[in-house]
């Protein structure tokens, strides 16, 4: 039968199954076709409406159906496995879609957690890590100043012990007057109280002295002398002297000097001169630093002292005590005054 074609092998007895997109049937009017007609014969009964089985395998999704258009008789039907090609080729291209849009989601979900790591890590790991050659950042040497922006620190000395201070003219500049020695008229040793009633500066150390210390006095080059009239327990009163000399050494050799000779008593209230020529009196000598120290006592009764005289020797003891503690306060306090100086300067010399 021409015009229609029958496939290869087939007798020509049987009809074609109906196929979507086949030509008419011989005998009958051209019209629109329809690829499930309401018409069609069911050899088993099925209602004309039932859905014919479908063309492809179940695994397949049914494809989009094409906008019906009109076929004429004599015209070919729509090409099925074209239509399923494309198909086939639009589910591969959503799944490539799929893997590379996921893909490109994880990375960039590693790329935002390393970062987010690197941050919390804190910067310095990339100064470490980079090498004297790497270009990430400025080199250190470009922030390096040309110079030191700071200055070393000024070392400030220790403060010169008290001693060390009375030794040495330069350092003792305080001056060397009652008031700036002996500011107070009373004094206490180990409970023992005494009073200073009278005082006197001696511009040469021979007004004080008689002639034998006056002598030992003027050749190690004694400049000044103070002496105290002091009375104490036990009815002893004494004269204690502070001389002044230029170093510690010319102040000990009088201090060690076998030359003899003593102070000049000094009277005041309460105190009667002594007549060294008549009544027996102790003396002592010592020095500190560049002072001598000296002390003539006696009873104020005019008692004379019998052997070891034990209030005499404690009363010479203590008035010594006094001049020495007096002198090494002075010295104290001139250190205390020289740190405060060099303290200021490193300052100064800190702020520039």
């Amino acid at each position: 039968m021409s015009g229609v074609g029958t496939p290869p092998g087939d007798d020509g007895q049987q009809p074609w199954s109906v196929r979507p997109g086949g030509p008419g049937t011989p005998g009958q009017p051209q019209h629109a076709w329809d690829p499930f007609p309401s018409h069609a014969h069911d050899p088993h009964g099925q209602q004309p409406h039932q859905q014919p089985q479908q063309p492809f395998a179940q695994s397949r999704p049914v494809p989009e159906q094409p906008t019906q258009q009109p076929q004429f008789a004599g015209s070919a039907g729509p090409d099925w496995d074209a239509l399923a090609e494309r198909r086939d080729a639009a589910a591969r291209r959503r799944r490539l879609l799929f893997t590379v849009g996921g893909s490109v989601l994880g990375l960039a979900l590693v790329g935002g957690v390393v970062a987010a790591v690197m941050a919390m890590s804190g910067g310095d790991d990339k100064k470490k890590s980079a090498g004297p050659g790497s270009s990430t950042g400025p080199s250190a040497a470009s922030f390096a100043p040309a110079k030191p922006t700071f200055r070393p620190a000024p070392t400030v000395p220790p403060p010169p012990p008290a001693q060390a201070v009375l030794a040495d003219p330069t350092l003792d500049t305080a001056p060397f007057t009652v008031e700036s020695l002996f500011p107070g008229s009373k004094f206490t040793v180990n409970g023992r109280q005494y009073s200073v009633v009278a005082s006197k500066l001696d511009n040469t150390c021979s007004d004080g002295t008689d002639p034998k210390l006056g002598a030992a006095a003027r050749n190690q080059q004694c400049t000044q002398l103070i002496r105290l009239a002091v009375i104490g327990p036990d009815g002893i009163v004494s004269t204690a002297a502070v001389g002044s000399f230029p170093s510690a050494d010319k102040a000990t050799a009088v201090k060690n000097g076998k030359d003899g000779g003593e102070l000049l008593p000094l009277a005041g209230p309460g105190v009667k001169v002594l007549d060294t020529k008549k009544q027996k009196h102790g003396k002592l000598r010592n020095s500190v630093g560049r002072y001598a120290l000296f002390t003539l006592d006696w009873y104020a009764d005019g008692k004379d002292p019998v052997g070891d005289d034990k209030p005499m020797a404690q009363a010479q003891d203590d008035v010594d005590k006094f001049l020495w503690n007096s002198l090494t306060a002075r010295g104290e306090a001139r250190s205390k005054q020289i740190d405060e100086e060099n303290r200021r300067k490193a300052l100064e010399q800190i702020q520039g």
